[in-house]
């Protein structure tokens, strides 16, 4: 494993779509929690905007819902 490998600033920017698919559409609770932990803390600012909106957006879906 190279320096590169275990850098969690770069593998989020790399694997950020996966990372977000993850969170959109995963079933494991916990893995969604460990893909959403990687964004907030190694995730940049777009990209927590991008998370916040999905969020929000699925809060109203909730409501919506009820």
């Amino acid at each position: 494993m190279s320096e590169a490998d275990s850098d969690p600033d770069q593998y989020v920017q790399e694997n950020k779509d996966t990372l977000v698919r993850i969170i959109k559409h995963g079933d494991d609770k916990f893995v969604r929690g460990l893909a959403l932990a990687a964004i907030i803390r190694y995730g940049d600012e777009p990209l927590l905007h991008d998370i916040e909106h999905e969020i929000d957006r699925a809060k109203q879906d909730m409501e919506e819902r009820v």
